[in-house]
């Protein structure tokens, strides 16, 4: 009767052991706390000693984990690289100066055809094959119109003498 007595008592204070944390386990702390670097998620550490309450720990919801959750393995590809800027166009083709030369007069004296030109204040007489300035050379005198060329890019330019004599 004394062995039955022992294991009835073990067995019983065994029992109240397993179920006496389920009673206090309101007022227990939990083990082991995450950690937070946020101010109001702070340790308790952190809070003032001159509040001495006893607080009463919210149960921590964990979120269920969805085992057969659909997932993908695909990866979004990189952005496109951003294109150089495109090359600037070649620069622009040089063009001879507007003629610096204005129309006087002519003088046509059956053998050859004279042109006078202002250039500036001076005043020139030309015909055809006359290099002026070392820069224009008077390629052709027709009734109405002179050709002269811009000898440093060799461009024709022309202008204006008048109507027929």
């Amino acid at each position: 009767m004394a062995r039955r007595l022992f294991w009835l008592a073990f067995l019983g204070s065994a029992a109240a052991l397993a179920v006496v944390p389920e009673f206090f386990s309101e007022q227990a702390e939990p083990q082991a706390m995450p950690r937070s670097t946020s101010p109001a998620l702070a340790p308790r550490e952190a809070a003032p000693a001159a509040v001495a309450r006893p607080e009463v720990a919210a149960p921590v919801a964990v979120p269920a984990a969805d085992l057969f959750a659909s997932q993908s393995w695909y990866v979004a590809p990189p952005p496109a690289p951003i294109m150089a800027a495109a090359p600037p166009p070649p620069p622009a083709k040089p063009t001879a100066p507007p003629l610096p030369f204005t129309f006087i007069g002519k003088m046509d004296d059956r053998q050859h055809l004279q042109v006078f030109l202002l250039h500036g204040e001076q005043v020139l007489v030309v015909s055809e094959g006359d290099l002026i300035d070392k820069t224009y050379k008077v390629q052709r005198i027709d009734a109405e119109r002179m050709t002269l060329v811009y000898l440093p890019l060799d461009v024709a330019q022309t202008l204006v003498v008048g109507g027929a004599l």
